[in-house]
C-alpha cells in the first residue's frame, strides 16, 4: 500500500460539560434556564434558509423517525465490531430538534441531502468525543442480515469509517467524521457513497450536521444556526399583528418562503415539510389530459404541480401524520398566476361543466376563494376536496379543503400572509430561474485535439497491456492513516510504482491525483477557491478536467500499486495502462483518452482505426 496524500493533523476536541437529558432537562444550578425543544427548533434552518432550488425540509420537534446519517434498521440488527450498532450522534433519545433537507428529483428519488440538528449531551458525557471514539473503534463496521438457508444467504452491509481533519467556520472549530456505504447493491439515484458528519458546541449544546451530495450547504446551515442560537435570535418571521393589504407578488421567493408554517405551527403529532418546486430542464413528462380529466390547479402526473398550468408555484407545506396505520397527508402552495389568468374563475367553469360541487372557502378576512369537490368515477379512488384562494395577489391552494384540515396548516399559511410586512422594498417579481447551459463547460475543462493516428497508436497500447485481475483494486484507504478496507464494486483504486500517480474510479468518472505534478495546473476559479484541487484530473461523461471543485478528498490515500505494463479495465469500454512514463487512459466508445505523469497531461483522440479490448475479464 502507498500513502498518495500527505499527513493530516490530528482532531482537536472541545471537552465541555453536559446539559442534561432532551426530554426532561434539568440544570444543575435551578437558576440557569434551558431551552425547550420547542424553543431550540426556532433556531434550526428552514426552507427559505437553504440556498436555491429545490429542497424538501421537514422540521422534528424532538427526534425524527429516522434521523439523516447512517441507519442500523432494523435497531436491534447484528453489528460487528461489537458495540458499533451505537452510534452517538444518531441516538434519538438526545435529540431536541432537527432540520432534515433533501434534494427532489422527481422519480429518481433525492439526490443530495443537507440536515442540521441539536442534540443535548447525557450528564457526565461528552458527544462529540463518543463519536470520534466509536469512529475510530467502528472503522468498518458491518450490520448483518441473517439468512434463512441457501436460498436466502447472509447479507452483510459495510461502512467505511474516517476522522477526517477539523475544520474553522466562523471561529467555530467542526469535528468531521466521513462515512463510505460499501453495499454491494445500491440503487444509483442515490447519488455518491460517501457522506459527512459535522459536530459543533454551542450552549452547552451539539449541533451536528450532514450532508451527502450537497457541497457546503450544511457548513452555512450550522453557522446560521449557531449564529442564532448564540444570539438568541430565532429564524425570522416578518409577521406584525395588524392584517396587511399590500401586494406580496413582487417579494423574492425566498422572502416569501419565510412566511411557510413549520411543526412550530402544528400539533405534536404532525410532521411538517417545507418544500420548493422540482427544476429540470423542458417539460416532458407533464399531464396531457383534456376536458374533466384537466384539473386546472394541478398537474397530477409531472414532477412539479404547476406544469403546464396558468400559474407558477413557489412553495409547498405539507402536514404528514399515520393514523391507524394510515398515511394522512394534508397540503397548502401558493404561487404566482400568470399574466390575465385567474385560477379561481378557471376552476369554477371546469368544475361546473364538470358535475363537482363548488362552495365558497370559509371566511377568513378579506379572503375570497371557492372550495371544489373532486370525485371521480364509482370504480376511480379520485376523491378530495380543494380550496383555491387569493391572498394579496398570490394563489393559494390547500388540499384537503380548507375546512377539513385538522393539522391547521393551511390555515397557518393564509394567516402569516396576510400579516406579513417586509422592512425592504420589493425587488420586483421572481425572474424565471436559468438552468446551466449543457454546452457551458466546467472550470478546467480540457479540449480534446483532432483525432489523429499518433493518439490511436497511443490509445491503442492500453490494449495489449497486461489485463489486472482488478479484486485486489477494491481494496483502499481513505486518508493516509486509515487501515485499508475493501470498498464496493464500483470503486477501484491504484497507484503508480513510484507513488507520484494514484487514482480512484468512481462509477461513471476517474479521478487521478499528482501533488508533485509541474504540468500547467488550471488558476483556482474565485467562486470555488476553497473547493478547488488543482492536483486532482478527471475522465468521464463529463469529459476532461484539469482540477476539480470537491468538499473532501476525491481520490483514496491508500491504494494498490499498479505494476508497469498492466492494463486495468474500470468498466466495459473505459481502460488504463500504467507504464515508466505515465498512465494512459482511453473511453473506447467515444475513442478518448489522456496520457497523465508529473510532466504533462495530454488528452488524446482516435481516429475510427482504434479498436476495444475484448479479451476476457481475468478472475
Amino acid at each position: 500500500m502507498k500513502s498518495a496524500l500527505a499527513g493530516v493533523s490530528s482532531v482537536v476536541l472541545l471537552l465541555v460539560g453536559a446539559c442534561g437529558h432532551p426530554t426532561d432537562p434539568r440544570p444543575s444550578d435551578p437558576l440557569v434556564q434551558i431551552p425547550s425543544n420547542e424553543e431550540l427548533a426556532q433556531s434550526l434552518p428552514t426552507l427559505a434558509d437553504y440556498p436555491g432550488a429545490p429542497w424538501d425540509v421537514t422540521m422534528a420537534i424532538g427526534s425524527p423517525e429516522y434521523p439523516a446519517g447512517p441507519q442500523i434498521y432494523p435497531a436491534d440488527a447484528p453489528v460487528e465490531p461489537t458495540g458499533c450498532g451505537d452510534i452517538p450522534f444518531q441516538r434519538k433519545d438526545q435529540i431536541a430538534a432537527a432540520s432534515e433537507g433533501s434534494v427532489p428529483n422527481g422519480i429518481a428519488g433525492d439526490s443530495g441531502r443537507a440536515s442540521v440538528r441539536i442534540m443535548r449531551e447525557r450528564p457526565g458525557t461528552d458527544l462529540i468525543a463518543e463519536s470520534v471514539d466509536w469512529a475510530k473503534r467502528c472503522h468498518e463496521y458491518r450490520v448483518i442480515y441473517p439468512g434463512s438457508g441457501p436460498p436466502d444467504p447472509e447479507t452483510v452491509y459495510p461502512t467505511a469509517v474516517s476522522v477526517m481533519p477539523p475544520k474553522q467556520v466562523d471561529g467555530v472549530e467542526l469535528t468531521r467524521i466521513h462515512l463510505t456505504d460499501n453495499r454491494a447493491h445500491r440503487f444509483q439515484p442515490e447519488g455518491s457513497r460517501e457522506s459527512m458528519v459535522l459536530l459543533a458546541r454551542a450552549q452547552g449544546l451539539v449541533l451536528v450536521g450532514v450532508r451527502h451530495d450537497s457541497g457546503q450547504t450544511v457548513e452555512d446551515l450550522l453557522a446560521l444556526t449557531l449564529k442564532r442560537l448564540e444570539s438568541n435570535k430565532p429564524a425570522p418571521k416578518p409577521m406584525p399583528d395588524r392584517i396587511n393589504t399590500s401586494e406580496l407578488r413582487e417579494r423574492a421567493d425566498k422572502e416569501l418562503q419565510q412566511l411557510l408554517p413549520s411543526a412550530l405551527d402544528a400539533p405534536r403529532e404532525w410532521s411538517v415539510r417545507q418544500s420548493s418546486p422540482i427544476i429540470r430542464d423542458g417539460e416532458e413528462d407533464g399531464e396531457d389530459a383534456s376536458g374533466c380529466s384537466r384539473v386546472p390547479f394541478e398537474d397530477s402526473v409531472g414532477w412539479r404541480t404547476d406544469l403546464h398550468r396558468n400559474f407558477r408555484e413557489i412553495a409547498a407545506v405539507s402536514a404528514l401524520r399515520t393514523v391507524d396505520q394510515h398515511n394522512e397527508t394534508e397540503t397548502a402552495r401558493f404561487g404566482v398566476e400568470h399574466s390575465g389568468a385567474s385560477l379561481i374563475d378557471e376552476t369554477t367553469t371546469w368544475a361546473k361543466g364538470c358535475g363537482y360541487p363548488i362552495t365558497p372557502t370559509e371566511s377568513l378576512g378579506d379572503v375570497t376563494g371557492i372550495s371544489v369537490h373532486v370525485k371521480g368515477e364509482a370504480n376511480s379512488r379520485i376523491d378530495y376536496t380543494a380550496s383555491l384562494m387569493r391572498v394579496r395577489g398570490l394563489l393559494v391552494i390547500t388540499k384537503p379543503a380548507l375546512g377539513q384540515q385538522s393539522s391547521q396548516i393551511a390555515r397557518h399559511l393564509v394567516t402569516k400572509l396576510q400579516h406579513a410586512q417586509f422592512d425592504t422594498a420589493p425587488n420586483g417579481p421572481e425572474p424565471t430561474l436559468q438552468l446551466p447551459d449543457p454546452s457551458t463547460r466546467p472550470p478546467g475543462d480540457v479540449a480534446f485535439p483532432t483525432p489523429s493516428a499518433e493518439a490511436t497508436t497511443k490509445l491503442a497500447r492500453i490494449g495489449q497491456g497486461t489485463l489486472v485481475d482488478t479484486a485486489s483494486f477494491h481494496v483502499g484507504g481513505y486518508l493516509p492513516t486509515d487501515t485499508p478496507t475493501r470498498s464496493s464494486d464500483d470503486y477501484l483504486h491504484f497507484s503508480s510504482p513510484t507513488g507520484s500517480i494514484a487514482c480512484t474510479w468512481r462509477k461513471y468518472s476517474l479521478f487521478c491525483d499528482v501533488p508533485q505534478g509541474t504540468y500547467a495546473r488550471t488558476p483556482k476559479p474565485a467562486a470555488i477557491a476553497e473547493r478547488w484541487q488543482d492536483s486532482v484530473t478527471s475522465f468521464g461523461w463529463g469529459g476532461l478536467q484539469n482540477g476539480v471543485a470537491a468538499e473532501d478528498p476525491v481520490v483514496y490515500a491508500v491504494s494498490n500499486e499498479l505494476p508497469y505494463g498492466s492494463t486495468i479495465r474500470l468498466q466495459d469500454n473505459i481502460e488504463c495502462l500504467m507504464e515508466n512514463d505515465g498512465l494512459t487512459c482511453v473511453d473506447y466508445a467515444r475513442r478518448k483518452g489522456f496520457h497523465l505523469s508529473r510532466d504533462d497531461l495530454t488528452p488524446l483522440s482516435a481516429t475510427g482505426a482504434l479498436a476495444n479490448d475484448t479479451r476476457p475479464q481475468p478472475k
